[in-house]
C-alpha cells in the first residue's frame, strides 16, 4: 500500500511545473513508512531522490523501502509522538513558505542546529531524531511543518509531515502555486469560461428568470420544487459553489415569513447534501450577503454554499487576493446532474 501510495503522490508532483522552484539543492524525497515502522527498512522512498529536469520535477526510479535514511529517521521519530503521521517530504527553505503555511493555519515549528550537543554531533544519524524532538517539545505538539535554516556546510530544509504521501503531495503543490503568486488582486479561471447567462434586457431579475424556467437563464439550475430552487453559481468561490434561491421575489431576508424561512432552508439542506455527494468537500461555507457592500450583486435573496478543501488552491486568496477555479461550469453541472435524485429521494 505504501509502495502505491508513493506512486500516486509522485505523478501528482511531477505535474506541477511550480514545483520545481522548491525543490533544494540537495534535492527532494517524500517517503511513507508502513503502520507500526521501528526501522528504516519499513520506509519507502525515492532512490536517487527528485530533481528537476526542464523545469518540472522527475523522479527516475520507483518507490522502495530502505532508500532513504535521513528521511526514514525523522518519520520514525515522528511516529513515536503520533503514529498516523507516516509520510514526509522535504523542500527548500525560504521565510516566504512559513509565512504561508502559518496563513493556512499548518503547525510549523523548527530547531536550531547551533544548538545541537556535541555528543549529539558524534552520533551518526542523530542530528535529525535530535531536531525533531526539539520541534515537538518547542510548540509540545507534532507539527505540521519542521524547519531548519542550516549550519556550515548544511542547507536549510523545510519537511513537510503528514498521514500519507499523497496528501503531502497535494499540500506540496498547493504551496508551490502560492509561493509563485504576487499580491496584486486577481481572479485566475482555469479553463477560461464564458458568462453562460444570456444579457437579455427583458430580464429584470434572473432569478426569478431561472424560477420561471426562462430557457435564457437556466442553464445551470439544478433544482427546482416550486418552492425553491438550487443553482450553480456561474462566478464560483471554489468548484461547485451552488446558490438556493426562493422561488418568490425577496430583496431582504428580514422580508421571508416563518414557512418562507423554512421552505428555504429546507432547500439549503438538500443542497448541502447534494454538495457532498458529488464534490465530497472537507467542509461547506454557508453565507447570505446583504447589501452591495457586502457583496449582493442581484437583489433577489439567495443563499452561498462553497465547498470548501484541506488543501484547496483557493486558499491563494488568504494568501494573494487570488483564487484559482479549475473546474468548467459544464462538468460541474454534469457531476451534479449524475446525482440530482437524491434529492427526490429526500
Amino acid at each position: 500500500m505504501e509502495i502505491e501510495n508513493l506512486k500516486k503522490a509522485v505523478r501528482i508532483l511531477q505535474e506541477s511545473g511550480e514545483l520545481a522552484q522548491l525543490i533544494p539543492e540537495v534535492r527532494s524525497n517524500i517517503v511513507m513508512a508502513k503502520e507500526n515502522a521501528k526501522k528504516i527498512e519499513d520506509v519507502a522512498g525515492i532512490p536517487g531522490r527528485i530533481t528537476v529536469v526542464h523545469g518540472k520535477p522527475r523522479a527516475f526510479m520507483e518507490p522502495e523501502f530502505g532508500v532513504s535514511s535521513h528521511m526514514a529517521r525523522l518519520i520514525l521519530t515522528i511516529m513515536k509522538h503520533e503514529p498516523s503521521k507516516r509520510s514526509a517530504m522535504n523542500i527548500k527553505f525560504d521565510e516566504k513558505i512559513i509565512n504561508i503555511s502559518k496563513k493556512l493555519g499548518l503547525k510549523v515549528s523548527f530547531y536550531d542546529r547551533k544548538d545541537e550537543p556535541e555528543d549529539i554531533k558524534k552520533i551518526e544519524g542523530g542530528t535529525i531524531p535530535w531536531g525533531v524532538e526539539n520541534a515537538i517539545k518547542r510548540i509540545d505538539s507534532v507539527p505540521d511543518i519542521i524547519y531548519h535554516q542550516g549550519a556550515w556546510g548544511k542547507e536549510p530544509s523545510i519537511v513537510f509531515t503528514g498521514t500519507d504521501a499523497v496528501d503531502i503531495a497535494k499540500m506540496v503543490v498547493c504551496i508551490s502555486k502560492l509561493y509563485g503568486i504576487s499580491n496584486e488582486p486577481k481572479v485566475l479561471f482555469t479553463p477560461q469560461i464564458e458568462n453562460p447567462v444570456a444579457k437579455s434586457s427583458e430580464i429584470s431579475c434572473i432569478f426569478c428568470a431561472m424560477a420561471e424556467g426562462d430557457p435564457e437563464a437556466s442553464k445551470y439550475v439544478l433544482y427546482n420544487d416550486g418552492e425553491g430552487i438550487i443553482v450553480l453559481n456561474i462566478s464560483p468561490y471554489t468548484k461547485g459553489h451552488l446558490l438556493v434561491v426562493p422561488v418568490r421575489h425577496y430583496t431582504d431576508l428580514t422580508e421571508l415569513d416563518p414557512d418562507a424561512l423554512k421552505n428555504l432552508f429546507k432547500t439549503v439542506q438538500k443542497a448541502i447534501i447534494l454538495i457532498r455527494e458529488v464534490i465530497k468537500p472537507d467542509g461547506v461555507n454557508i453565507g447570505v450577503n446583504l447589501g452591495e457592500v457586502a457583496g449582493q450583486r442581484i437583489e433577489h435573496i439567495h443563499v452561498h454554499l462553497v465547498p470548501r478543501f484541506k488543501f484547496e488552491t483557493s486558499f491563494i486568496g488568504a494568501t494573494a487576493n487570488t483564487r484559482v477555479i479549475r473546474e468548467n461550469l459544464d462538468d460541474s453541472y454534469a457531476k451534479y446532474m449524475e446525482k440530482i435524485k437524491i434529492l427526490n429521494n429526500e
